[in-house]
C-alpha cells in the first residue's frame, strides 16, 4: 500500500512537468506502478486470513496460533486477537500475553475513536481503508475480557476473572453512547476532508446520495439483527453464574438480563435454582460449546463513468457487506437425553455493530472515490495543457490508479464462533456422558465420587474423556471445530 500512496504523490507532481518528453516518461513510470501496485495489493491480507483460518478450524489451533505470532509482531490488532483466542483455544503459554496485548491495542483504538480515520492516516484513504490500522470492533473488545476471565477461570485465577467479567460488561454497557458520539465525530472528519480536497465546488455530494447507495445495498442487514443495542447475552449469563457460585448475589441481575434478552428454559431454571441454593443440597455441570465460524465480509462494489473534454474518468465505490457465519454441525446433544439450547448467534452482535459504523465506511469510501475523481481531471486537464493529446493518455493512467485502488476492507477477525450452545446436566450418581454431534461423540464426561473440592484437572486426554466430582458444580468449556474439540474445565 507504501506502493499505492507513493504512486498517488507521482500523479499530483505531473502537473508541474512542463515538457512532453518528461512526461512521457512519467505517465510510463506511472502506468507500470498502478499494475504492480493492482497486483501487490491488500488483497494478501484476506489471502492471509483465509489461509489461518483454514488451519484453524481444519488443521488445529495451535497450528494457526503460530501463523498468527508471527504476523501480530507489529502490533497489528487483527493478528494479535487471532493469536491470543487461538492460544486460548489451543491453550498455548503465550495465550494470557497475547489476550493482554490485543486489549492494550483495542484500548488506544477505543480512546482515539474507532471509526476515526486519525490524522496519520488522513491521506491514506486517498487509496482504500486497507491501508488504515485495523482499529476493531466493541465486540471484539468485549470478547477479549472474556475470554481473558476465561483463561483466569480455567487457571483459577478467580479475582482476575472477576476484573475481566466486570470490564467486559461495562464495556458493551458503554456501547451506544460510544458509538452516538464516534459516528457524529467521524463523519464531521471526512466532511472536512472533502472540503479541503480539490473536489469541493467541482464534485457535490449529498447525504441523501449516501443514504440512498445505503438503503439500496445493505437490504439484508436486517436478516442479521436479532436484538437492538450491543448487549452479548452469553457474556452476561456466564458472568451472572460465575458471581453466584462465587457467593456473589450481583450475579442474579446478570441471569435476568440474560433471560429477558433469550428466554431460555435453563436460565430460568438456573435463576430457580441461585434463589434457593442454600436450602438445596443439588450440584451440576454447565457446558458451554462454542461452535462453527463467525460470519465474514464480501465486496460490493459499483463504478460510473465520468465525461469531460479531456477524456473518459472512473468514479468507483467499493464497500464491505456480512456474509453470514457457518455452522459445521447442525445438531448436538448428550446422550443422557439432555437438549443444547442456543444463547447466542454471533451474527447478532457482529450485524448490530456494523450497521452503526456502515455510514461512516460509505462516506469514506464516496469521499475517497470523488478526490480521485477530482485528481484524475486536474490531471488530466494539466497534462493537456503541457501537450495535445496528452490530457487522454492522464485520463486513461488516472482512471487505471483509480479502478485499481478501490477496494473494500474484508479485514474481520476469524476465530470467534458462530453459535454459542448451552446445557446442563444433574449430578446424580456415577456414570459416564457423551456430547454428540452429527459426526459422532465429541467428548465424555465420567462423574464420579472424589475428594472435597478436588481441584481442576485440564491435562488433555487422547482418550478425550474427563472425569467430574459428583457433589462439586462445575463448568465445561467446549469448541468444536471439524478437526477437533477443545475441551476446558473453567470452575
Amino acid at each position: 500500500m507504501k506502493q499505492q500512496e507513493s504512486l498517488l504523490a507521482t500523479m499530483l507532481y505531473a502537473w508541474q512537468l512542463k515538457t512532453q518528453n518528461m512526461l512521457t516518461v512519467m505517465l510510463k513510470s506511472l502506468v507500470l506502478g498502478v499494475f504492480s501496485a493492482f497486483f501487490c495489493g491488500c488483497a494478501t491480507d484476506v489471502a492471509k486470513l483465509e489461509h489461518f483460518s483454514k488451519v484453524y478450524y481444519m488443521e488445529s489451533a495451535q497450528k494457526a496460533h503460530k501463523i498468527a505470532q508471527k504476523l501480530a509482531k507489529k502490533d497489528d490488532l487483527l493478528w494479535l486477537i487471532q493469536a491470543g483466542v487461538s492460544g486460548y483455544v489451543g491453550e498455548t503459554k503465550d495465550a494470557l500475553e497475547f489476550l493482554e496485548k490485543s486489549e492494550r491495542v483495542f484500548l488506544k483504538f477505543e480512546e482515539e475513536g474507532i471509526l476515526s480515520t486519525g490524522l496519520s492516516q488522513g491521506g491514506a484513504v486517498l487509496v482504500n481503508d486497507n491501508v488504515m490500522a485495523y482499529r476493531g470492533n466493541i465486540y471484539e473488545g468485549v470478547l477479549l475480557n472474556y475470554y481473558k476471565a476465561l483463561y483466569n477461570l480455567s487457571h483459577t485465577d478467580l479475582e482476575g476473572a472477576r476484573v475481566e467479567f466486570n470490564r467486559a460488561n461495562d464495556r458493551q454497557r458503554r456501547a451506544k453512547e460510544y458509538y452516538a458520539k464516534q459516528i457524529q465525530q467521524s463523519l464531521q472528519e471526512e466532511q472536512d476532508r472533502y472540503d479541503k480536497s480539490k473536489a469541493k465546488g467541482n464534485i457535490g455530494i449529498q447525504e441523501s446520495q449516501i443514504d440512498n447507495i445505503l438503503t439500496q445495498r445493505y437490504t439484508n442487514l436486517a436478516n442479521f439483527r436479532a436484538f437492538d443495542g450491543f448487549i452479548n447475552p452469553n457474556i452476561s449469563y456466564v458472568s451472572g453464574l460465575f458471581f453466584l457460585l462465587s457467593g456473589d448475589s450481583k450475579g442474579i441481575d446478570y441471569l435476568k438480563e440474560a433471560y429477558g434478552m433469550t428466554n431460555l428454559a435453563i436460565i430460568a431454571s438456573d435463576m430457580e435454582y441461585f434463589s434457593q441454593a442454600s436450602s438445596v443440597a443439588e450440584s451440576y455441570t454447565w457446558i458451554l460449546l462454542e461452535e462453527g465460524r463467525q460470519m465474514h465480509k464480501s465486496e460490493i462494489s459499483f463504478s460510473l463513468p465520468f465525461i469531460t473534454s479531456n477524456g473518459l474518468h472512473h468514479f468507483g465505490v467499493a464497500l464491505p457487506q456480512l456474509e453470514a457465519g457457518r455452522s459445521f454441525t447442525q445438531h448436538y446433544r448428550l446422550d443422557s437425553g439432555e437438549q443444547f439450547e442456543e444463547i447466542l448467534n454471533t451474527d447478532a452482535i457482529i450485524a448490530t455493530e456494523f450497521e452503526k459504523q456502515i455510514k461512516t465506511i460509505a462516506t469514506r469510501a464516496i469521499i475517497s472515490a470523488t478526490i480521485k475523481l477530482a485528481t484524475q481531471i486536474g490531471l488530466s486537464s494539466a497534462l493537456e495543457s503541457a501537450g495535445s493529446g496528452l490530457g487522454l493518455i492522464g485520463s486513461l493512467a488516472g482512471s487505471i490508479y483509480s479502478m485499481s485502488t478501490t477496494s473494500a476492507d474484508l479485514r474481520i477477525a476469524s476465530v470467534f464462533p458462530h453459535k454459542i450452545l448451552l446445557t446442563k446436566i444433574k449430578h446424580t450418581q456415577e456414570r459416564t456422558i457423551n456430547v454428540l454431534a452429527d459426526s459422532g461423540v465429541l467428548t465424555s464426561l465420567h462423574f464420579s465420587e472424589c475428594e472435597a473440592n478436588k481441584p481442576i484437572d485440564n491435562n488433555h486426554s487422547k482418550t478425550n474423556k474427563h472425569t467430574l466430582c459428583l457433589g462439586q458444580n462445575s463448568i465445561i468449556y467446549l469448541r468444536h471445530t471439524p478437526a477437533k474439540t477443545y475441551y476446558k474445565q473453567i470452575w
